[in-house]
């Protein structure tokens, strides 16, 4: 067979492996790729998509030598560069940083390009490297001031430092240039910026208009009921928290903070009833076994109320009075 036709082949069986690569079925296009390189051994886009189909099948190493081969026969390649970047990044701490090298190789040839400083970002942040991490965000939205995932990526660096301020800002920002604030949830986030500024009214705005732009998004109707517990508002954080189990009926924080609203209003059979399910949701919350404890004891039940004490001991929780009582 002619070389001309070997590479015929070889491409046939590659666009074969290309489709089935783009349904995600990784196993066929596997198949493709490795016939397509008995055919040409020299044909690099098939190392890449056989790289990258052993590596979305969780088989790194192979994986990983595949795409090498893919990079050696185009080192130029951007697109190979940045491929075996997240497939390094995949395999977890030990691939960070041949991840953050093959990033920065890829920027070197395409520095502009958007993605890769959000990546590179994201690798940063992931090993709380925030400070490295924020000029690649910087970057990113400088390039594509409608990167809207960079801004909740900068914005989370800036909580982790400590300065909630930046984040409001930059929060703040992303809303004006959005045209949909509901998609990124701009708003709840800028609250959670808020609440770290201790801007609690404010916060409280924020949430609000969320739950009114996105009135299932129970993120949001949880903070808000926390503000309203905070100003002593029960009423309305009973609505909120009800509301959130309308929507998810499987919400494990709603029904604790039900829990400790009834016990503070000493309506006892509710806060058990609320405590109960918490705690077949979480069962290795000690706090949950401790109130629901709490809850039977003023039911008068001490021996289900012992047990539930117990159980929060062996989960390793400690109430504020019995710290105290261990630290006498």
């Amino acid at each position: 067979m002619s070389l001309a036709l070997v590479c015929a082949a070889g491409d046939s069986l590659c666009r074969s492996g290309e489709e089935f690569m783009a349904l995600r079925n990784w196993p066929v296009a596997l198949n493709y790729f490795e016939r397509a390189l008995e055919e040409n051994p020299q044909l690099s886009k098939a190392w890449y998509g056989k790289g990258l189909s052993l590596c979305q099948l969780q088989k790194f190493d192979p994986g990983l030598e595949a795409l090498g081969k893919a990079v050696e026969l185009e080192p130029r390649n951007v697109s190979y560069l940045y491929v075996t970047g997240v497939c390094n990044e995949w395999r977890g701490k030990d691939g960070y940083e041949s991840a953050e090298a093959y990033y920065k190789k890829a920027l070197e040839l395409m520095p502009s390009q958007v993605q890769l400083h959000h990546k590179l970002g994201s690798l940063y942040q992931r090993q709380g490297r925030y400070m490295d991490a924020i000029p690649e965000f910087k970057k990113a939205i400088l390039l594509e001031p409608k990167s809207f995932i960079s801004y909740n990526n900068l914005a989370g660096c800036y909580l982790a430092i400590h300065q909630p301020e930046q984040a409001v800002k930059l929060y703040r920002e992303a809303i004006v240039r959005s045209e949909d604030p509901a998609e990124y949830h701009f708003y709840f986030e800028l609250g959670v910026a808020l609440l770290a500024a201790n801007r609690m009214e404010e916060a409280k705005a924020a949430f609000l208009i969320e739950t009114a732009l996105s009135p299932d998004f129970v993120d949001a109707r949880l903070d808000l009921g926390n503000i309203y517990v905070l100003e002593n508002n029960l009423g309305r954080a009973l609505e909120e928290y009800q509301e959130v189990l309308a929507i998810d009926p499987d919400q494990p924080e709603a029904y604790y903070n039900l829990g400790q609203i009834y016990l503070s209003l000493n309506q006892n059979q509710l806060a058990l009833k609320r405590l109960q399910r918490y705690v077949e949701l979480k069962p290795d919350s000690g706090a949950g076994h401790y109130y629901l404890g709490l809850t039977y004891a003023r039911l008068g039940d001490r021996d289900q109320a012992q047990a539930e004490y117990d159980k929060s001991l062996e989960l390793g929780y400690k109430a504020e009075v019995m710290k105290r009582k261990s630290e006498q």
